[in-house]
């Protein structure tokens, strides 16, 4: 009988031990997926610029290019 209860209590005793590393597990899962949502934000921004510049340049070399003909 006392080596039931102390078998419950260790089991209890791992398990809300296991609880709380699996807590901080998620915790950390969202932490990360707000980063990263993040950096997309920025890569997305990023991208923007890119394909406005790149428009900025065709213009002005397609400019050119009807100069120097």
């Amino acid at each position: 009988m006392v080596e039931n209860k102390l078998k419950k209590e260790y089991f209890e005793t791992l398990l809300e031990g296991i609880k709380g590393d699996v807590k901080l597990v998620l915790e950390g899962h969202a932490v990360l997926d707000k980063k990263i949502e993040d950096v997309k934000e920025m890569v997305r921004e990023v991208d923007i610029k890119v394909d406005d510049i790149r428009k900025v340049v065709k213009k002005h070399a397609t400019a050119l290019a009807h100069v120097g003909a």
